[in-house]
């Protein structure tokens, strides 16, 4: 029985099956191995070729990518009618031998003797997922959810899903109470107008700029070490590399702590996060183009605000002196001069928020 599959608009993008509850586990492509004598697999169509008496096919989950060869004149009749149906980016099933080859992704191939569709995708589809044909940024935005199936994309959420991951674990480590504050507030938390209105009910009500004023309540009710993990919103310039409308925010708060304790806690979660990132997502961090990420030292550099004054005043092509705040082009100055992440310090209290 086919069942059908549409996005908001009506667009009829892939088919469903009703299949009947299998015998086998499937496993996770990464797992399967050239020492495994069968294996049971389910993911993406990423690729076909069809050579006549032989079809190729990449299916591809979330761990990796695998090679199905199936050779026409071994396989069962269900498997051919099913690998003349499917199309790419369907969703498979499929159960078979494991053979090693050096041809193949990861050393192995499955040869099938079951090849179930559970859901067909249509033909053509708005996007290549696999990239060898660029899409335009309506066109992804538009098929979302086929553009965050491009392992490159799918990478970016990995990644950020460790970043949080290797924070709550450090912060939990160092015995932080983890809170979630109100996003729809009264009024400004940080002041000045980069506030988005909303109506709440009969009244003019605002999304969060960030939750600093109810991490300080906290640190009044006698939690001392609080942090969340959550959305900021921001109504403001949002056509630079520099700002976000909204933003996933990374807040702390700890009590009894003076600015030394602030760079140390926050030079180590640093370090934390980095090395976290870089002992779990070396693939995800290839396909980004970043294969060596350097993790910074524990202990980063302090530089006083005179001496980025300088610095930047020699290196950067704005005018800037003593007492005024760092614009863009003195911090793109500052940051190649030093190499590393640092913390600049001695600031006059003059140009600093009191928090």
């Amino acid at each position: 029985m086919e069942l059908p599959g549409c996005v908001p608009d009506g667009t009829n993008l892939f088919t469903l099956y009703e299949v009947p509850v299998l015998d086998f586990m499937r496993i996770p492509i990464r797992e399967v191995t050239p020492e495994l004598e069968r294996a049971t697999i389910a993911g993406w169509v990423h690729e076909e070729r069809d050579l006549g008496g032989l079809a190729f096919f990449l299916i591809r989950d979330r761990s990796g990518i695998m090679q199905v060869t199936v050779p026409k004149k071994k396989v069962p009749e269900d498997v051919l009618i099913a690998i003349k149906e499917v199309s790419r980016e369907s969703v498979v099933r499929v159960e078979g031998i494991i053979k090693p080859t050096e041809k193949a992704p990861g050393g192995r191939e499955l040869v099938p003797d079951r090849f179930e569709i559970l859901a067909k995708a249509a033909s053509p589809l708005p996007l290549d997922v696999a990239e060898k044909v660029p899409a335009e940024i309506d066109t992804r935005l538009d098929a979302r959810f086929l553009d965050v199936r491009r392992p490159r994309i799918a990478a970016i959420f990995s990644i950020r899903s460790r970043v949080m991951e290797a924070t709550q674990r450090f912060l939990f480590r160092e015995e932080f109470t983890q809170i979630t504050t109100p996003k729809v507030v009264a009024a400004a938390t940080e002041g000045g107008t980069d506030l988005f209105p909303i109506a709440y009910f009969e009244k003019e009500a605002f999304l969060s700029q960030s939750p600093q004023l109810y991490k300080q309540m906290m640190m009044a009710a006698g939690c001392e070490k609080v942090f969340e993990i959550g959305p900021i919103f921001r109504a403001e310039e949002h056509n630079t590399v520099r700002h976000l409308n909204e933003a996933t925010s990374i807040d702390v708060e700890v009590s009894f702590a003076d600015h030394t304790d602030v760079m140390v806690l926050l030079e180590t979660l640093m370090h934390e996060i980095y090395s976290s990132v870089a002992e779990n997502c070396a693939t995800e961090l290839e396909l980004l183009g970043i294969p060596d990420l350097q993790v910074p030292e524990k202990s980063l550099p302090r530089l006083p605000y005179a001496e980025a004054i300088d610095i930047a005043a020699r290196k950067s092509e704005e005018p800037i002196a003593y007492g005024d705040d760092l614009g863009t082009a003195s911090e793109r100055a500052i940051g190649e001069e030093m190499g590393t992440h640092y913390f600049i310090t001695e600031w006059p209290t003059a140009i600093r928020p009191y928090y």
